[in-house]
């Protein structure tokens, strides 16, 4: 009876520290399932947040742009699914890449399948690294579309192999279409380099690295995009760079940087990518890119540097992008004082005095 007793109280002690035990591990797991729940929720609310909080945008004059957090994930896979599509238009690219490394410029050319002339004479020239000054970081890429001539696209894809500098699209090559390449080569850098801003140009551009880097370096707006700004101008209903009313309803673009070479800093083609759709663009390449910033907020501001019509290749000092420059002695003409001017070359009187390239004989 004693025995048994003993028994029985010593299986109610082991029963009562079984129980202690088992309400202490429930404890411990719903804290520590508590914690975790909390911290996802912290970290959502944090992000949704954040991401609100870009679209507000800075000019008092502008319409703040809200979202809710139901609609977010709908955006964000929309936003996903046009990257994707964006991405899939992408033939092969050969670009040679560090993605741990911070650009402090992506510049990416609009070049034409047919332009290796063009493209190699930017290699040799404001292309080399060794011209400049700078020791920040740069990449030059050159987006090409496509053309049916299987020649073509066959040199074109030996020079890739080589140069590794090419991205070529399934885009025909067609100066409506030229939108398509810039939204792809943003998509594109988004997706696979770490940069502080992006320089759109054309191939046959003149761009002083050192003034460009020393730019993006200096400057302190987060919503960037610099040009030369085209504001209030007129929607043209003839000609080459005719818009109907069905393509465009109002008569003028809202403000857009001229295509031959313009900046987007990182936050702002952030901002922009989302907005953009593929399958509906304005054939004017310039005023699509700013009028789609326009709508995410994204100002063209006028700045010095950029000149747009430069036909008679006068060179300046603050020349960021000079446009156009076909002919490889203008190119060879402003490279040339841009390097007197960083210290590149020894001083040249008889250079330095000519502002215009007029003379071939100045350049050799």
């Amino acid at each position: 009876m004693h025995c048994s007793r003993f028994y029985l109280k010593n299986i109610a002690y082991m029963f009562l520290l079984l129980l202690i035990i088992g309400i202490f591990t429930f404890i411990v797991q719903f804290n520590k399932d508590l914690k975790e729940r909390l911290n996802y929720d912290n970290i959502v609310s944090f992000n949704i947040s954040e991401f609100m909080s870009q679209q507000v945008f800075k000019k008092e004059t502008e319409k703040p742009f809200t979202l809710s957090s139901d609609n977010y994930e709908l955006s964000l896979k929309e936003s996903a699914a046009r990257e994707t599509q964006a991405l899939s238009h992408i033939n092969f690219d050969t670009v040679e890449k560090d993605r741990r490394a911070l650009y402090t410029v992506v510049i990416l050319i609009s070049s034409f399948v047919d332009h290796k002339h063009r493209r190699d004479k930017i290699r040799e020239s404001w292309g080399n690294p060794k011209m400049w000054v700078t020791k920040d970081k740069f990449m030059i890429v050159f987006v090409t579309g496509k053309v049916k001539h299987a020649k073509s696209m066959i040199e074109l894809a030996e020079e890739a192999k080589v140069s590794r500098d090419i991205m070529s699209l399934d885009i025909p090559e067609d100066f409506y279409l030229l939108a398509k390449k810039v939204i792809i080569g943003f998509v594109w850098a988004k997706n696979n380099l770490k940069f502080k801003a992006i320089l759109k140009g054309d191939d046959d551009t003149f761009i002083n690295i050192d003034n460009a880097v020393n730019f993006i370096n200096q400057n302190k707006e987060t919503y960037g995009y610099f040009g030369q700004s085209m504001a209030g101008q007129p929607v043209e209903r003839y000609g080459r760079y005719k818009l109907t009313k069905e393509e465009h309803e109002k008569d003028h673009y809202d403000p857009y940087c001229s295509g031959g070479g313009f900046i987007f800093t990182n936050a702002s083609i952030y901002k922009i990518i989302p907005l953009f759709d593929l399958e509906k663009i304005l054939r004017i390449d310039d005023a699509h890119i700013g009028e789609v910033a326009f709508k995410a907020g994204v100002v063209a501001k006028m700045t010095d540097g950029f000149y747009m019509w430069n036909r008679w290749c006068e060179y300046r000092k603050d020349v960021i992008v000079s446009h156009p420059a076909k002919e490889p002695d203008c190119t060879d003409f402003l490279l040339k004082r841009s390097m007197i001017d960083n210290g590149k070359l020894p001083r040249d009187p008889k250079i330095e005095k000519e502002k215009y390239y007029k003379d071939a004989s100045l350049l050799t």
